[in-house]
């Protein structure tokens, strides 16, 4: 609610988010339940006494045009006699995407070619017809029983708007609900296919999804309801994905592609970042089982973030680490205050010598704003105002302009120019007046949100924690480090916090860290704060000193 302003037109779009958002860390906080695939599909009536392994199912997003269906046709024409289903879900009338599919699965012997294809005509998975995709997928299980085999793997290609969280969601639901198709069937790998001559000019866009139809439908006259800003769909298409395919690389020049691959890499850290050239791509990066589902398959809302927090910040000591390499750090006062061990594998190293250099190469770094102080709301909001997020408040449109930044543009002294040089943020934000409510900050281009996450972790009961607060659990383990440590001044606050990772070009993280520093408490506003805190309902979990798990604590008598 608050740090509205000016930006209430802005911030609309937030409204559809919190619809489909994910659960707040109450009660309704949900543990993974995820069952591990490994090895190949084996025949389910086979006689071992290991329960039969779920079928793996891909996912493939990205906007219309970026080549999914190109993608999906090159896998159909090459998996070498593998068994694959397919589930097409196109929110055009006429089902263009599923047409050329069957073209492909009816070549050869139509009862034997061992694909088969489901259509979803009721709208968007993620939506509407979630219910549809699940059912379409139980009846493609049904079928190969019949036919006496399993599947090798089922593909879903996803519409242009579909939000590949959400039916991350629906997936983790549906298995939750004990739904069958979830007991034979497994979400397992999330592809995100981009377009990548156009990339940057989507990334730099002010337009919302219903102004772009083009990257939604076939249908040009349908009518695509939603706010989202096309940039902020974009950015969940590339951070929800194990596999994030660079199409039509043949498009772009080499040093397109390599500042592509920086960025794309820098924004998902966790994903593997191929080039394409239509659609072609290893059989294995899209039908392999995996050694148990993959990352972001296996993940919620609030891993992705804690991932990409944890990603920044092993990031920033690489990078710490190669200057330390530097013979002036031997010098007398050289205080990065880490360790000098690199124990880094050789092979780590290399798996990640393309994106570190493409990342250095053309300027794109990342790193985690972190303090234990809560934000004033009225600072806060002058420091967003320096993104490029202004909209006039009458109209409701941006008035701001912005351009993918370059890494070779001239510095800029205009106050808040260093706020221009970022393209993604997002965190955990802690304000003065929302003292039991965690704020997620989301900022990507022209987009800028602010919205409740529910509860801080400290003043939700233990038992409503994941696996009911059993410090042994791995979540509870998780959100027990993000507390202050008990010998921390800060300990009082528990898990209150800011923890925000900056992305971008060229930037001048001096110069951010000291905005943004402008916008917490001074020590007399925190007397204050302290005072109107302790006058609420108290805190009911701390962090127990000895074993650092965490520890139901009584409510303080008012």
């Amino acid at each position: 609610i608050l740090l509205i302003g000016g930006l209430r037109s802005l911030l609309l779009c937030s409204l559809l988010l919190l619809a489909c958002s994910s659960p707040s860390p109450t009660a309704s906080q949900r543990p993974h339940l995820r069952t591990s695939v490994t090895g190949t599909m084996g025949d389910a009536g086979a006689a071992t006494a290991e329960p039969a392994k779920k079928v793996p199912i891909t996912l493939l997003s990205g906007f219309l045009g970026a080549g999914k269906t190109t993608l999906l046709r090159q896998v159909l024409e090459n998996k070498g006699g593998l068994r694959v289903a397919v589930v097409v879900n196109d929110v055009a009338a006429v089902n263009i995407d599923s047409k050329l599919v069957k073209e492909r699965t009816a070549m050869g012997s139509a009862a034997d070619d061992g694909s088969d294809c489901i259509e979803l005509q009721n709208g968007c998975a993620c939506c509407n017809a979630s219910d549809e995709l699940l059912a379409g997928i139980m009846q493609l299980l049904r079928l190969a029983e019949r036919r006496g085999f399993t599947y090798h793997n089922i593909l879903i290609e996803m519409s242009g708007v579909a939000e590949p969280k959400n039916i991350r969601r629906e997936f983790v639901e549906a298995s939750e609900a004990g739904h069958i198709a979830m007991q034979k069937a497994e979400l397992q790998t999330m592809i995100t296919v981009v377009d990548a001559p156009n990339f940057l000019s989507l990334y730099a866009s002010r337009q919302e999804i219903s102004e772009r139809p083009d990257l939604c439908t076939e249908d040009a006259e349908e009518n695509i309801d939603s706010e989202r800003k096309v940039v902020d769909l974009l950015v969940e298409q590339i951070e929800c994905a194990d596999y994030i395919i660079m199409n039509k690389k043949d498009r772009c020049s080499e040093d397109e592609m390599g500042q592509l691959q920086g960025v794309l890499a820098t924004l998902n850290p966790t994903a593997d970042v191929i080039p394409a050239e239509w659609g072609k791509v290893s059989l294995e990066t899209v039908l392999a089982p995996r050694e148990g589902a993959g990352r972001i398959a296996a993940a919620d809302d609030e891993d992705d973030l804690r991932e990409a927090l944890h990603a920044a910040k092993k990031r920033r000591a690489e990078v710490d680490a190669e200057e330390c390499k530097d013979t002036s750090c031997a010098e007398e006062g050289h205080g990065h205050g880490h360790s000098h061990s690199h124990g880094h594998s050789r092979a780590h190293e290399k798996s990640r010598q393309t994106t570190t250099s493409a990342a250095q190469k053309y300027g794109i770094t990342s790193f985690v704003y972190s303090r234990r102080r809560p934000f004033h709301p009225q600072r806060l909001m002058q420091v967003i105002m320096y993104l490029p997020v202004k909209v006039d408040p009458e109209s409701g449109n941006l008035v701001d302009t912005w351009d993918f930044p370059s890494a070779s543009a001239a510095p800029n002294a205009e106050e808040g120019s260093a706020m221009k040089h970022i393209i993604r943020s997002k965190g955990f934000v802690w304000i003065a007046n929302q003292h039991r409510s965690a704020q997620y900050w989301s900022h990507a281009g022209h987009y800028f949100e602010l919205r409740a996450l529910g509860l801080w972790w400290a003043a939700t009961a233990l038992d409503c924690w994941p696996d009911g607060g059993d410090g042994k659990s791995g979540e509870v383990g998780k959100i027990a480090g993000d507390f202050a440590l008990p010998t921390d001044p800060s300990s009082e606050w528990g898990d209150r916090r800011q923890e925000v990772v900056f992305i971008g070009v060229k930037m001048d993280q001096d110069a951010i860290c000291a905005l943004m520093d402008r916008c917490l408490l001074t020590d007399e506003e925190m007397v204050l704060y302290k005072t109107q805190a302790t006058a609420g309902p108290s805190d009911v979990v701390s962090i127990d000193p000895a074993t650092l798990r965490p520890l139901a604590t009584p409510p303080a008598a008012n």
